[in-house]
Formats: C-alpha cells, sequence, structure tokens
C-alpha cells in the first residue's frame, strides 16, 4: 500500500494520524504573516535594479513608444490604441487611460475572476441569475472610481450593514453583498444543514483565498495539514456565515429542496423599491407553489401506476371472451376514463402555470445579496466535516494566528460580517494588501512576485523580490489603498517599460524573467483577443448595453438552462458589446472562451492558465465569426477615402493592429500577395492572417 494511499484512509477513518500544519508561534513567524516593512527611500526601480545587480544581470532599454502605448492600453483597458499620432508624455498617456472608462471594465473583469462571478447557477439545477449583472457593474464602477480597495472589500462582505449617506449608496452596498451569493449551490440537496455547511465553506473559500491568500476552507474536516488554522478557527468564521441568508435571486422553481424560500433578492430604489417588493416576493411564491402542484400532479404515483397496467388490461380485453371480455372491457374504460380525468387536471394546472408566468406585477430593481438571520448563533465544530457529528461550540470570531488587538469582535447582535470585513481590511493584518498588490504586479508583468497568488501560506511560493512586495504593500495602504495609484506607480517605472528583447547570456541565466531583467511578452486574455478583433474590424460597440443580454429571455418562462441548451455559442459572440458584458452561463460558454482559457466560474481563480495549442490557431483559421470580422476589417479599409493606394491602407492595418508600421520585408510581401486576388478576397484574406498572428495576440 503506498503512503498516499494510507493518508487517504485514514483521512476517511477521522485519525488524528494526518499532521496538523504549523503552531499559532510557528504561524506568525513565517514571512507572510510578518507585518510588511518599508526600506526607507526605496523605490520600485531601485528595489529591482538592486536585485539584478546582485545576479549580475544587465536590464533591457526600454522599449519604442509605439510598444509602451500599445502595452499601456491593452493592459489598462484591453483595448488596443486608436490614436498612434498622440505624443504627449507617458505620464499624461496613463493618466487618460486610468481616467477612461475602459479601465473598470478591464480591471473589474480581474476581480469577477476571484469572484467567480456568474449569470447561473450550473450545478445540479443550471437557474439564472438575472440580476447577477448589477454585481458585474457595481465592481466595474468601484474600480473606475478607484474606490479604495479596503471599503471595496468591506462592502462585498459587509455593505448591508454598513452606514449609507443616501439610498444611491445604500443600493450600492447592498449590491456589493452579493460577492456572498455567487457562487455555485446544490439546489436539490435535501439535507438542510449540508446545504447550509456546503455554501458556508464555498464562502469561507473565496474570502480566504481571494482577500486573504490562505486556504482557509481546507480546515472543514481537520487542522490544517500544513497552515496554522486549526479547525477552531475556520468554524469561528463559519459562525459569522451560518448566521448570515444569502439571497440567491431565483431558486429552481417547482420542486422539493433545501430551500424555503424559492426567491430572495435586495429591493433596489428606496421607499419606492420597498412598496413594489411585497406584492412581487408574494408573486414568485405562489408561482413556485402552482408550478409544484403541476410537477406533483405530472408525476403522481397511483396515475401512472394505472398508466403502466393499461396495455395488460388492453391485451385482457383482446384475449378475454364472453362476461370475462365484458368486465375486462369495462376495467379497460374506467381506467381510460380516470387518466383522461387526470389529463384534464394536469392541463388545467399548466394553462394557469403558463397564463401566470405572464402577468408578473411591478417589479422593483432586484440584487442578489446577503443579510443576516434572524438567529444569531455561533457554529459547533463538525468532527470530519460530518453535520451529523458535532464537536464543541466556537464562538464566532477570525484566524487567531493574525492577531489584531484593535479589532472588534462580531457583535452579539449581528452576524459579525462587519466585523470580519473590518477585521480582513484593517492596517495591521499582513496579508490583505500584500496579496493585493501581487495580484496588481502578475496582471502588468505576466508572473507574480509570489507566484501562487491564492496562497501565501506554508506550500506557496516565498516571494522573489520580498522587499519589493512590501515596499508595494506599504505603499498602497499608505495612499488610502487606491490601485489607481498603485497601477501607475509601477506602470511608469523603468521595470514595466523595458522591451521585450531577448538576450543570450540574461536568458540562459535566468530564462523564466524572475529578476525583471526584461518586460516577458505575454498572451493577451480571451476578452481582450475578442474586443480587439471587433475594433480592428470597427465592430465594436465601446459602451455599456443599455439592454442586458439576459433581457431576452423571460425570467420565468426560462428559469434554467442546462448543458444541453447552448443558446451563448452564436448569439453571444454576435453582440458587439465589449466581452465583459456577455453573461457568464456555467456551462454554456461561448466555444471561443474556453478555448483561450477563460477563468472557470465554478471557483475563485486568481491566475488563469496560458496555453498555446493548434486549436487556437484553428479556431483563428476557420470560424465563421472570425472570418466575418476579417470581412468586416477589409471593408473598412477598402471603402476609406482617405487611403489612396494598397500601401497606404496596409498601413493603416498594420498600426490598429499592431501599433506600428509593416517593416519593409512585410510591405513587399504583402503587396505581392495582394495583386495575387480580387481586393475584397484578397484584402479578407490578409486581415485574417493578422488576426490570426502571434502578434495580434500578445502584449510585448
Amino acid at each position: 500500500m503506498s503512503l498516499r494511499t494510507l493518508v487517504f484512509i485514514l483521512a476517511l477513518a477521522g485519525t488524528s494520524a494526518i499532521a496538523a500544519g504549523l503552531s499559532l508561534e510557528e504561524g506568525r513567524k513565517l514571512w507572510s504573516l510578518q507585518p510588511p516593512q518599508i526600506v526607507p527611500g526605496a523605490s520600485i526601480d531601485s528595489l529591482v535594479e538592486a536585485k539584478l545587480a546582485e545576479k549580475k544581470l544587465k536590464p533591457n532599454a526600454p522599449a519604442s513608444r509605439a510598444a509602451l502605448v500599445r502595452r499601456l492600453y491593452l493592459d489598462l483597458t484591453g483595448l488596443p490604441p486608436s490614436d498612434l499620432s498622440d505624443r504627449s508624455d507617458l505620464s499624461d498617456v496613463v493618466d487618460t487611460l486610468l481616467k477612461s472608462p475602459h479601465f473598470g471594465e478591464r480591471w473589474g473583469r480581474h476581480w469577477l475572476d476571484i469572484a467567480r462571478y456568474a449569470d447561473s447557477n450550473g450545478r445540479d439545477r443550471n437557474v439564472m441569475n438575472y440580476h447577477a449583472w448589477r454585481y458585474r457593474d457595481y465592481v466595474i464602477a468601484s474600480f473606475n472610481a478607484d474606490k479604495p480597495y479596503d471599503v471595496f472589500v468591506q462592502e462585498q462582505i459587509a455593505g448591508d450593514l454598513m452606514p449609507a449617506k443616501d439610498n444611491a449608496q445604500r443600493d450600492e452596498r447592498l449590491t456589493a453583498t452579493a460577492f456572498l451569493a455567487l457562487g455555485a449551490k446544490a439546489f436539490e440537496e435535501l439535507k438542510q444543514d449540508l446545504f447550509h455547511m456546503d455554501v458556508v465553506d464555498e464562502q469561507i473559500d473565496v474570502i480566504g483565498r481571494g482577500v486573504l491568500g490562505l486556504s482557509v476552507a481546507c480546515a472543514r474536516c481537520h487542522d490544517h495539514k500544513f497552515d496554522p488554522i486549526p479547525m477552531a478557527d475556520y468554524y469561528a468564521i463559519a459562525g459569522i456565515l451560518r448566521s448570515t441568508q444569502p439571497l440567491y435571486g431565483h431558486g429552481p422553481r417547482g420542486i422539493k429542496t433545501t430551500m424555503f424560500h424559492h426567491t430572495e433578492f435586495h429591493a433596489l430604489g428606496g421607499e419606492a423599491g420597498q412598496k413594489l417588493a411585497p406584492a412581487a416576493l408574494a408573486y414568485f411564491t405562489k408561482l413556485d407553489a402552482d408550478m409544484l402542484a403541476m410537477h406533483t400532479a405530472r408525476s403522481d404515483r397511483y396515475r401512472y401506476r394505472i398508466q403502466k397496467r393499461l396495455p395488460e388490461a388492453k391485451r385482457a380485453v383482446e384475449s378475454a371472451t364472453g362476461e370475462a371480455k365484458a368486465k375486462a372491457d369495462a376495467d379497460l374504460k374506467a381506467m381510460e376514463a380516470e387518466i383522461a380525468e387526470w389529463n384534464v387536471t394536469i392541463k388545467k394546472l399548466e394553462d394557469d402555470v403558463e397564463a401566470l408566468k405572464d402577468v408578473a406585477p411591478p417589479q422593483p430593481a432586484w440584487t442578489m445579496g446577503a443579510r443576516d438571520r434572524e438567529a444569531i448563533s455561533d457554529c459547533r465544530i463538525h468532527l470530519r466535516g460530518e453535520t451529523t457529528s458535532l464537536g464543541d461550540t466556537v464562538p464566532r470570531g477570525f484566524l487567531q494566528v493574525i492577531s489584531i488587538p484593535s479589532a472588534k469582535p462580531p457583535a452579539k447582535t449581528q452576524s459579525g460580517r462587519l466585523e470580519l470585513a473590518q477585521w480582513l481590511t484593517h492596517r495591521d493584518n499582513p496579508l490583505t494588501a500584500r496579496v493585493m498588490v501581487n495580484r496588481v504586479w502578475q496582471k502588468l508583468f505576466g508572473r507574480a512576485l509570489v507566484t501562487t497568488p491564492d496562497d501565501f501560506g506554508v506550500n506557496g511560493a516565498k516571494p522573489s523580490h520580498p522587499e519589493l512586495l512590501d515596499y508595494l504593500a506599504v505603499r498602497f495602504m499608505q495612499q488610502g489603498w487606491s490601485v489607481k495609484k498603485l497601477i501607475r506607480e509601477i506602470v511608469l517605472s523603468r521595470a514595466y517599460q523595458r522591451s521585450t528583447d531577448r538576450s543570450e547570456n540574461a536568458t540562459l541565466s535566468d530564462p523564466d524573467n524572475v529578476w525583471l531583467w526584461r518586460m516577458a511578452p505575454r498572451p493577451v486574455e480571451v476578452e481582450v483577443l475578442r474586443d480587439s478583433i471587433l475594433a480592428l474590424s470597427g465592430q465594436l460597440d465601446p459602451y455599456p448595453p443599455q439592454r442586458q443580454f439576459l433581457d431576452r429571455f423571460h425570467p420565468q418562462k426560462d428559469a434554467e438552462l442546462f448543458t444541453f441548451k447552448p443558446f451563448l455559442t452564436v448569439e453571444a459572440i454576435v453582440d458587439h458589446h465589449r466581452s465583459v458584458y456577455l453573461p457568464v452561463v456555467r456551462g454554456t460558454l461561448p466555444e471561443m472562451f474556453p478555448l483561450f482559457n477563460f477563468a472557470p466560474p465554478e471557483r475563485p481563480v486568481a491566475q488563469r492558465e496560458e496555453s498555446l495549442v493548434p486549436a487556437q490557431s484553428l479556431f483563428l483559421m476557420n470560424n465563421a465569426w472570425v472570418l466575418e470580422q476579417a470581412r468586416h476589417a477589409a471593408t473598412r479599409l477598402l471603402s476609406d477615402t482617405s487611403l489612396t493606394d494598397d500601401t497606404q491602407r496596409l498601413r493603416r492595418l498594420y498600426e490598429r493592429a499592431f501599433s506600428r508600421p509593416p517593416t519593409a520585408a512585410e510591405q513587399t510581401r504583402a503587396l505581392a500577395y495582394l495583386k495575387t486576388g480580387g481586393p475584397e478576397t484578397a484584402w479578407t484574406s490578409l486581415c485574417q492572417t493578422i488576426i490570426a498572428s502571434a502578434e495580434f495576440r500578445v502584449v510585448r
């Protein structure tokens, strides 16, 4: 028997043979749990270049202005530059991009990966989250407004418990709490306690990995095997979240589940919204009850027993004679009459439900979210994670290894989410700022300083530049937790602005560019690729949609979607808005998204996978949508009266696609190719070649 098998068996047996993680005393010595310290007089470049000197590496020269401008546009807005004639200072270019509404669309999507954002539930009942888009738009608006990151986190954990200056801020903070409700749930789970604890576990996981960079959820069944997180700490936080009622929106209708309330929302819009909410919720309750009655009638066991006996009764009529035949015939007619009566009843129920679906009363603006439960209580330890095997009760609280004397404990009359949010974002919490600045660095350089961005624990990677990580974390907090100020400082550094040129000696010494002697080329995310294709073709609608994509579906009639109804594969891909506004339906993503490594919405994703596989090239060569965009790009060039010949058109194409003119060799080859066919066909083919090229798909 292998050691791995033995450990697995012992884990199932619930024995103490699995080694616990670090003690609290040892854990507080872990590098990530030490308070971040800043070196006096340090800067990004002084710290990076000191490490380069230590490693005897020569840094690259700065990239060309054109390459830097394209890099900045793609990194900060996710769109290619549209005007290369602007010769303003790079700092002014950065400021302009940070003020652009496209900044929030780009950087909000990064957070949505962590928040496991989706417009449907997935799992056993793929119920549509019709109002999840409000949370998505809240995230985008927060990044555009440069909302302090500590407030941003607090609102998502406890926005409903925070004071609001007006109805608009109240609505915003209620919407933020959808963060706690967006996870996939097993709606058909019949065990109430198990359902609730699975939801709590998922919430602990997204808070732990997303905010703290720790796998806190690993302590559900036993003390954490590696990190200083005992089971008691898991259940201290679980008590806070068990005292919280997630508002999932529409639950599955017409089935018996663990959910007593099949429709739970926050009503937005102040008093006007509150007035509309009771009648609307009562309507949903009646719709669910009527659908349950309809489904119950359809599946009635007595009716099915009669239906099952019909073939035998018909054979009896055919084979019997005399009085026996008359009796068999009477029995058959009675059975058929009873089934017909059932069918009339079912048809009436079906007609009533269909009619009810079209007469919903006026609705307030809804949002998913969370609120405190009426009963606030501490949680008992679940031995081996079993809801039927309970241990001691643990007072609601936080991780003991991060002891902050000035942090308030959970209030007795509330869930404790507000205090949890304040503890997470306390200046003395050593993880929260470090985790966020590490994420920002990873998005801008392609490689994080800590290469396990959701694991700052014992098994996580140690930072390549610990002093730099601490410098950024302290500066982040000193500058009011401003993400824009953090990004501005990074992108204006020499480290960010280096060229991507390869040096033979440096490549041999540091092939992974750990020490930042150059800027490593990075493949763009699928959203950037799709948006860049639409921008090149002139088909991109750069404004947020006035009508949400899911509005084209009936909220009562199309409540649930499954993998056998892949409605997104055609319609979504021809939507001309930015990709961040496309719905994320678990199980039915557009073909392009998983192919180019979209973040799986079932779990928090700190870092997307990167791959270069033949299927991606085949998609760009053969997909009908790509061919259509190439034709639009060609038509756009050929119809531009300011371009008088193919040389000018070619230069414009390269500038739009690569932010540079073609080289002499590229121009010669392209002009020769354009002479081999009709103008429209040749230009379409050339535009598709540009779209499929490696340079179009890479940030350099």
